[in-house]
């Protein structure tokens, strides 16, 4: 199976995203990210929601946080 990439997250339409694909965006271990989230939540600078083993994360502010412009997270959503 491929890896989610930025740009598979810019082409989607749902609201939120779980932790593993912005792992996988960010190149780093998902349960690190979530660990993080978990005890050190100063560390995770974008907004998420923990829901028991599972983390959820807002889609746009995601994009945002990782330098996607609001134009560009409009123009590929609508392709």
């Amino acid at each position: 199976m491929s890896k989610m990439t930025l740009d598979d997250l810019l082409r989607m339409n749902s609201v939120t995203i779980p932790g593993t694909w912005a792992a996988e965006v960010m190149k780093m271990d998902p349960t690190r990210l979530i660990g993080y989230a978990r005890e050190k939540p100063h560390l995770v600078s974008f907004p998420y929601q923990l829901s028991g083993n599972r983390m959820h994360i807002p889609r746009i502010p995601f994009l945002r946080w990782c330098g996607c412009t609001d134009e560009e997270i409009k123009n590929k959503a609508l392709r």
